[in-house]
């Protein structure tokens, strides 16, 4: 039997984007897996994750657009990406992200090719308004209705990555549930991830509590609200330190004023994009998770994966990823003070041991080549159901 055959889709392969990340990760398992003769399209410039697709023999085909254009020029690579469809005529397409889904999509429909498109985020739209100014305007409405149009498709089907995930967007595009099937993220540690490194060798003080946060700087990750719940439990956590490991945003400034105004400048680490985000976390007495807006957050079950406490915002994703709050402290969204306090009950964890097992063993619930398979099975389902599958 011939493997089947599938072009991904993705809006860039930004070293620094969760869901790019994740989106690798399973294709590199998928070729692992074997089965599946797989290429990958990127619409836009960002290429840093290429090598690793590279190595895994996947090869890459850049579209040459510009994120910053992507507003005004999806139906440019739209066309051009139906021309690579129509050269390489795969089995199914696999889309991720949103511009990613929208230009998939209008690309495979004239050509009769089915299409598995992804719910990465929320399809809460005023909480993506809120958190994403360039949804509300005139671009971004139209984009959304267009792609409301497009999914609404028989040839469209959609990978959620958690059950809140198909709910929100569902819910948003008017679609029923049975349109969407949840696949969550895959999770892979290699050995040696989950070992305790040396703090002087990662840049950070050695002495006192470390917290750690792993995200981008970008209002729906809300680190403004991280520095306040820091400075609120350095009160019960003298000597403590925060490193946040994240690119560069549109909130940093954001970020660098509640530093300031909390006089945090000495023990507030900005440390921008780090390839060594896990061995932090591993270091770290507890990782503090501040978005307020999540499709399914990798950097959660990696913290879980690898044992250390975890004080977050009650937001459905977590609450789902943590099995509904068991393995992590929550507070309300929103409530700095509130996870000041979560900050200070995971650092002051009882059974630091006993509560890392049982977060590992719940995150091998989510290990990388099982979600593989899943995925795999679900394309594979979906390529023979066709086009006009409802």
């Amino acid at each position: 039997m011939s493997a089947l055959a599938v072009v991904h889709v993705v809006d860039s392969l930004a070293g620094s984007g969760g869901a790019e990340n994740r989106l690798v990760d399973e294709v590199v398992a998928l070729a692992e897996r074997g089965g599946v003769d797989q290429s990958l399209v990127r619409l836009y410039e960002r290429d840093d994750l290429s090598p690793r697709l590279a190595a895994a023999g996947v090869p890459v085909t850049a579209l040459g657009y510009r994120g910053r254009t992507a507003g005004r020029t999806w139906p440019l690579a739209a066309r051009r990406l139906r021309a690579v469809l129509r050269e390489r005529r795969p089995d199914i397409v696999h889309t991720a992200l949103f511009s990613g889904n929208l230009v998939g999509q209008l690309a495979a429909r004239p050509l009769g090719v089915p299409v598995l498109s992804t719910f990465n985020r929320t399809g809460d739209l005023a909480l993506q308004r809120a958190l994403q100014p360039g949804v509300a305007g005139w671009r971004g409405r139209t984009m959304q209705a267009v792609a409301r149009w497009s999914a609404g498709r028989g040839d469209v089907h959609f990978r959620a990555v958690s059950h809140y995930a198909l709910a929100t967007n569902c819910r948003l595009l008017g679609l029923p549930p049975e349109r969407a099937t949840v696949v969550p993220r895959g999770i892979a540690l290699a050995p040696g991830d989950a070992a305790g490194a040396d703090r002087a060798a990662l840049g950070l003080p050695e002495d006192g509590p470390l917290v750690v946060n792993v995200a981008r700087l970008v209002p729906e990750k809300a680190q403004h609200l991280l520095v306040e719940a820091f400075a609120a439990a350095r009160a019960e956590l003298p000597g403590a330190h925060l490193a946040i490991a994240g690119a560069p945003g549109a909130a940093e400034g954001t970020v660098r004023a509640a530093v300031a105004r909390h006089d945090l400048g000495g023990t507030v680490h900005l440390l921008g994009h780090r390839p060594d985000a896990r061995a932090l976390v591993a270091a770290a007495d507890v990782f503090a998770f501040s978005s307020l807006s999540e499709g399914s957050p990798g950097a959660v079950l990696e913290a879980l994966a690898l044992g250390t406490p975890v004080a977050a915002f009650a937001i459905p994703p977590v609450a789902e990823l943590t099995d509904d709050g068991r393995l992590a402290r929550l507070a309300p969204v929103g409530d700095a003070l509130a996870l000041g306090d979560a900050i200070v009950a995971a650092a002051r964890t009882p059974d630091r041991d006993g509560e890392a097992a049982a977060a590992r063993a719940w995150a091998a619930g989510f290990a990388l080549p099982a979600v593989a398979d899943g995925l795999a099975d679900l394309l594979a389902s979906r390529a023979r159901a066709g086009v006009g599958a409802p």
